[in-house]
C-alpha cells in the first residue's frame, strides 16, 4: 500500500512542479540559509541589547549602551530582512512538503495563524523603544526583551509545526481528540532539543553581528572596535561551547532510521547516506576552527582572527541549514517522495523569479548599507 493512504494527508496538487525539483530544492537551503541570519538576530538581539543597556545604564557614555543602543536601532531592520527571506523557504516547503505541512498547520491553526498578530506585536516593540526612549526612559530596554520573547514565542511555534509535519502518525488522533486547531507537538521527542539548538545558535549569530560592527569600527574608533570583537568573540565562545551538549541530545533524539542516515556508531562513524556523513563531520571541524578563532579574537581582540571564525561560523550555518533539510528529507521519504512528482519546467515563471531573488540580494546589500549608517549615527 502506498505510505501516503495510511494517513489522513492531502495529496500533491495536480498541476506538474513548474521547475527541477534540485533547483527547488537548492531554493529551499539557499532561501533558509538567507533568512536564518537575520532571524537569529532579530530573536536574540532584543535580549542582548536589553542586557547591554541595564548593565550600562548608570555610564552613560560606556561601550555598553553605544553597543546596547545601535543594536536595537539596527533591529528593526534586521527583522525586516527575516521576514522578506523567509517568504522564500516558506513558499518552497509548501510546493514540495504540501501534503504534510498544510495538515499539520491545520492541527495547529489557531497558533499558527497567531503568529501574524504576535509578530506585529514584536516589530511595534522595537519601535517602541527606539522612538519611546525619552519617555520611558530606564523601562524602554523592557520593550526589547517583550519583542524578544515574542520573537521567540513565534519560534517555538514553528518548531511545533516543523516537528509535528514529520509524523503524520499523530494526525488522525490528534484531529479526533479535537478539532478545534488548537493542537501543538509538545509529546515529540525533538521538539525541546531542537528548539534549544535553535535559539541557543540565535544567541550565537547575534555574537557575530556584534563582533562584525566590531570590524565597521577598526579604523574609526580602534579601543570600540576592540570591545565589540571581544564581547562578540565570547559570547559566541560561551553559546557554541554550550551547543556541545544541546546539538548532540539533539541528534540522538531523531529517530533510530533519520541517526544512522548520519552516524552509525555500531559500524564505524560514517552513516547510511555518506553525504549526509561527511556534511555533519565537516560541521564538527568548522565549528573546531571557530572556536579556536574566536578564542584568540576573544584573548587579542584579533581582527583576523574574528574574521577567520565569522567565516567558519557562516559555513557551519550554511551546514546546518543543509542538515535540517537532510533530517525532513530522511524523516518523509517513506510517506511522500517529492521525486516522484511529475516536473514541467516553466521558463518565464522561473526566469522572473530569477530576477527577482537577484533584486532581493541587492536588496540585501542596500540594508546592510542602512545598518551600517544606524549604527554610524548612533
Amino acid at each position: 500500500m502506498d505510505p501516503i493512504t495510511l494517513f489522513p494527508i492531502g495529496t500533491y496538487q495536480p498541476s506538474p512542479f513548474p521547475a527541477p525539483l534540485w533547483l527547488m530544492e537548492l531554493l529551499l537551503v539557499v532561501g533558509f540559509f538567507l533568512h536564518a541570519i537575520p532571524m537569529n538576530i532579530a530573536l536574540m538581539g532584543g535580549i542582548t541589547s536589553a542586557v547591554f543597556l541595564f548593565k550600562g545604564k548608570n555610564q552613560p557614555d560606556s561601550y555598553e549602551q553605544r553597543a546596547g543602543k545601535q543594536l536595537a536601532a539596527a533591529l528593526p531592520i534586521v527583522t525586516t530582512a527575516a521576514i522578506t527571506n523567509g517568504i522564500v523557504p516558506l513558499l518552497f516547503l509548501q510546493i514540495l512538503y504540501g501534503p504534510l505541512v498544510y495538515t499539520s498547520s491545520i492541527l495547529m491553526a489557531v497558533p499558527w495563524l497567531s503568529i501574524l498578530f504576535l509578530l506585529v506585536i514584536g516589530y511595534y516593540g522595537l519601535y517602541i523603544f527606539n522612538y519611546g526612549q525619552k519617555k520611558f526612559g530606564d523601562k524602554s530596554p523592557w520593550f526589547l526583551l517583550a519583542s524578544s520573547i515574542v520573537f521567540m514565542v513565534i519560534a517555538f511555534f514553528f518548531s511545533n509545526n516543523m516537528t509535528l509535519m514529520l509524523t503524520p502518525q499523530k494526525f488522525l488522533p490528534l484531529y479526533q481528540a479535537s478539532p478545534s486547531g488548537m493542537h501543538l507537538n509538545l509529546d515529540e521527542p525533538t521538539l525541546i532539543p531542537r528548539f534549544l539548538h535553535f535559539a541557543l545558535g540565535a544567541i550565537a549569530v547575534t555574537g557575530l553581528g556584534i563582533g562584525s560592527f566590531g570590524l565597521y569600527y577598526k579604523n574609526r574608533d580602534a579601543g570600540y572596535s576592540n570591545w565589540l570583537i571581544k564581547t562578540g568573540a565570547s559570547l559566541f565562545l560561551a553559546i557554541t561551547l554550550l551547543q556541545t551538549i544541546v546539538g548532540p541530545w539533539f541528534l540522538f533524539s531523531l529517530p533510530a532510521d533519520v541517526q544512522h542516515q548520519f552516524l552509525d556508531l555500531e559500524h564505524g562513524i560514517i552513516g547510511k547516506t555518506h553525504f549526509a556523513s561527511h556534511l555533519l563531520l565537516t560541521s564538527f571541524g568548522l565549528d573546531a576552527i571557530a572556536l579556536i578563532a574566536m578564542g584568540i579574537a576573544y584573548v587579542k581582540g584579533s581582527t583576523k582572527a574574528f574574521t577567520v571564525g565569522l567565516i567558519s561560523a557562516l559555513l557551519l550555518v550554511g551546514g546546518m541549514v543543509e542538515i535540517r533539510h537532510l533530517v525532513r528529507v530522511f524523516s518523509t521519504q517513506t510517506i511522500i517522495n517529492p521525486s516522484n512528482h511529475p516536473v514541467e519546467p516553466q521558463s518565464a515563471i522561473l526566469g522572473i523569479f530569477l530576477v527577482l531573488f537577484v533584486a532581493l540580494i541587492g536588496y540585501l546589500i542596500w540594508l546592510g548599507k542602512q545598518v551600517h549608517k544606524a549604527y554610524q549615527n548612533k
